[in-house]
């Protein structure tokens, strides 16, 4: 089981996991998945416990009652793991508790290993349900995948002076890139150089602000996420960073004068 969660690395472009993909840190990753769990209204979810920049300790947990099983949990963490390891992270080692409260390590060199002493029955002593995970180093790395939004064209409102309208192209494709991240102005202005006064002043002089950038930017992508057929307009809300379905539907036809499933069919016209 713990295996079958690698299979993020082989399965055909999917738009949820392309984006847990472009994650820039595991902290990005860490909210993506959360937000995740909240959109799937979860029964079961992890709660993460950052222990330092290169740690954290992952615990499963049921609402209403439910409890994880061990299969569920050997799944749920070897899809953490390959996905911490796809976006960056090196070195990566994984540990879980046997009954006694130590830590017994399952994975290491890129492939899970049994405990020192143990045998195939080795998770029948090991607390499944909780897990910690440790890595060298961070270096981003971003996916082979096709790259859904590339040099996507986004189609800017007039833009004056003239001279910020390079630099408004560069935040928006920035963004583009990780759309289903929740932006906030701080993270932009730091990522890109900017303090965030001078991003402020940027976008109000180009005749924009930064929750209007944030709704250009998800409108032309959903656009083009419309366009494929296999992409599901829960998927595409999520993807959007929408809190939910509704909220995507009510925003894009704000928009577009057409509602997203209008839309969609309008392309087949």
């Amino acid at each position: 089981m713990l295996s079958v969660g690698q299979a993020i690395n082989a399965i055909e472009y999917d738009p949820v996991w392309y984006y847990a993909l472009r994650s820039r840190s595991p902290k990005i990753l860490f909210d993506k998945w959360y937000r995740f769990e909240r959109y799937a209204h979860s029964t079961n979810r992890v709660r993460i416990e950052e222990k330092s920049d290169c740690s954290a300790v992952f615990t499963r947990y049921g609402i209403n009652g439910n409890e994880p099983s061990t299969p569920e949990n050997l799944l749920i963490c070897g899809l953490m793991i390959a996905l911490l390891e796809a976006i960056g992270c090196q070195n990566l080692e994984c540990y879980m508790q046997d009954n006694e409260g130590n830590w017994l390590k399952i994975r290491e060199d890129l492939k899970f290993v049994l405990p020192e002493g143990t045998n195939a029955s080795a998770f029948d002593i090991v607390d499944t349900g909780c897990w910690r995970i440790s890595w060298q180093a961070f270096i981003l790395y971003q996916t082979n995948s096709e790259d859904f939004q590339g040099e996507f064209n986004f189609e800017l409102p007039p833009i004056r002076p003239p001279k910020n309208r390079g630099k408004v192209r560069k935040i928006v494709q920035y963004i583009a890139n990780d759309i289903s991240r929740v932006w906030k102005v701080e993270d932009v202005a730091l990522e890109m150089g900017y303090s965030i006064r001078s991003l402020q002043r940027l976008l109000t002089t180009s005749n924009l602000n930064f929750s209007k950038l944030i709704r250009l930017v998800r409108i032309q992508s959903a656009c083009k996420m419309l366009s494929r057929e296999k992409n599901s307009l829960t998927a595409i809300a999520f993807c959007l960073g929408f809190s939910d379905s509704a909220h995507f539907s009510r925003d894009f036809k704000a928009s577009m004068g057409l509602s997203p499933s209008a839309y969609r069919k309008s392309l087949c016209l």
